[in-house]
């Protein structure tokens, strides 16, 4: 027996956020939204009106938010390996960057479970459309 009553399936909910760690001064430090878009486990694309150089060395806070959880990575680094310039703002691509073996490891389930749910998500919305 069906219960189901929608005339429509559920639209799976997800959400995205990341953050950039910006130094304002010696003293002042923030952790500032970026707009997040592009994402694989290697590394991701993000607009912000902050300016970064070619090269330049970033640490990201990253969520996923979604029906099933949430996956957290408090602190990924990156490096600048893309800039263009969008309007008033910047877009960069952001390679992720290991200080060890152990962190990479560390790491690499959660960027790859993130990429999967954001695969699903695009696949999902595509179906619906």
């Amino acid at each position: 027996m069906q219960d189901e009553r929608r005339r429509c399936d559920r639209i799976q909910w997800l959400k995205f956020e990341s953050k950039v760690f910006v130094r304002r001064s010696l003293f002042k430090k923030e952790w500032i939204p970026v707009v997040p878009y592009d994402f694989s486990h290697y590394g991701m694309s993000i607009q912000t009106d902050e300016v970064y150089e070619l090269g330049d060395q970033v640490c990201l806070a990253l969520e996923l938010t979604q029906d099933a959880g949430a996956i957290a990575i408090p602190l990924i680094r990156g490096i600048i390996r893309y800039k263009e310039k969008h309007h008033s703002r910047f877009n960069y691509g952001v390679e992720f960057t290991f200080e060890s073996k152990t962190e990479k490891i560390a790491l690499d389930d959660d960027l790859i479970r993130i990429e999967q749910a954001l695969r699903r998500y695009e696949a999902s919305r595509v179906v619906m459309n």
